[in-house]
């Protein structure tokens, strides 16, 4: 009896670039989480063998790097920028904030692995070239620019988990949590303002903190 013989259809070598590794790590690292990204997962989205892989990356670290230099490829700061210093680093913090929503790989590649290349220096050359328009020290800058996307970053990955529940069942879980309490008069501030914290991972939340901090560096 004739067995059916199944194939499965290979990319062509050399048919792959760098890049194309690169995109297609960080589409499923967004879609599947970065435990969901893997060699094997990998070279299957791409249609190649595992070993392919390593023609283009030395291993999964310098992968993550690439990765994150990739996703901000498309970070873009609105034009014309703000007439201040305080005004370009919230435009900062809200263009980073955008791309690392649209990336949900990108936090937990920034909190757990070093990036640093091409891509990352050529945006501190903008954003300090920028600074120094307006008055700003470059020498001051570099804090200045960390201090924005270290609070970009940490906000982002504290708020991707909240957002990713539908508004309204994270507002429930909040006040299930606060009808719960007891004794319920042992926490009148928590439960006057209850609605305030169904709120906390949110657009007003994240600019209340990137302002205040924008503020504050302008200022120093």
């Amino acid at each position: 009896m004739n067995k059916e013989v199944k194939t499965r259809t290979r990319r062509k070598r050399g048919s792959l670039t760098r890049e194309q590794v690169v995109d297609a790590a960080l589409a499923l690292a967004d879609e599947s989480g970065l435990a969901g990204l893997t060699m094997p997962a990998l070279a299957a989205r791409l249609g190649c063998g595992v070993m392919t892989l390593y023609g283009y990356v030395r291993g999964k670290d310098e992968l993550l790097e690439e990765m994150g230099q990739r996703g901000i490829a498309d970070l873009a700061l609105p034009r014309p920028l703000a007439a201040d210093a305080e005004g370009v680093l919230v435009a900062w913090g809200q263009a980073m904030r955008a791309t690392l929503s649209r990336h949900p790989a990108l936090p937990a590649i920034y909190l757990n692995q070093a990036v640093v290349g091409p891509g990352i220096l050529r945006g501190v050359e903008a954003l300090l070239g920028a600074l120094r328009g307006r008055g700003y020290p470059p020498e001051r800058g570099v804090a200045a620019i960390y201090a924005v996307l270290i609070y970009t970053i940490g906000f982002v990955a504290w708020e991707l988990p909240r957002a990713a529940q539908h508004s309204d069942a994270y507002a429930a879980s909040w006040r299930q949590a606060v009808a719960g309490l007891t004794p319920p008069d042992a926490y009148p501030l928590t439960s006057a303002n209850v609605d305030a914290l169904t709120r906390v991972a949110a657009d007003g939340q994240f600019e209340l903190g990137l302002r205040s901090l924008a503020a504050g560096l302008a200022r120093s």
